[in-house]
């Protein structure tokens, strides 16, 4: 096998020439193998009262014994959500910020809650209004299970009467 040489630098700055040969390499030692590890005890949970509180659940959380109540939900919205609600003035499409539309007269991206009026305290909670989508010329809000699309209102579009006469009728 042929040697290989390599530089040792000591630390006075001497420099001394040393080869190292494969057969004068110590033989590795054999680390002894290890027995896998054996569990003795398995830990066990068993409980037998009824009214004893399992560990695995929540602290404070206590399970009431008897009949749930049953409460019944109704699928029809509470109220019915109209177009006519709501004025859409402006829309800014974006790419990556996202997309925002003025809908009576505040600015609103694509998640957000529209802002209601407070209710009087003890009042029923009324159902909120969310913008679903904003699109090139149309919003789509929600309402639990309604979407309803409100167009944007586009003054040029609007026909304009002239009552009074033109300014240009000396040229």
């Amino acid at each position: 096998m042929k040697p290989l040489p390599f530089l040792i630098v000591l630390g006075g700055g001497l420099l001394s020439a040393a080869t190292l040969h494969a057969e004068d390499a110590a033989p590795a030692k054999a680390e002894p193998v290890l027995e896998p590890y054996q569990l003795k005890n398995r830990s066990t949970f068993a409980c037998d009262a009824q009214d004893a509180r399992a560990p695995f659940w929540p602290i404070g959380w206590v399970h009431r014994k008897g009949a749930s109540t049953a409460v019944a939900t109704n699928d029809a919205p509470r109220e019915a959500l109209d177009s006519k609600n709501f004025r859409v003035t402006s829309i800014l499409l974006g790419t990556g910020g996202g997309s925002l539309a003025v809908v009576n007269g505040r600015a609103y991206g694509e998640g957000e809650f529209l802002r209601t009026p407070r209710m009087a305290p003890g009042a029923p909670a009324a159902a909120r209004t969310r913008v679903h989508q904003i699109a090139d010329g149309f919003i789509v809000l929600q309402r639990e299970t309604q979407l309803v699309t409100v167009a944007l209102l586009r003054a040029e579009l609007a026909q304009k009467k002239f009552e009074e006469p033109l300014l240009d009728g000396d040229r």
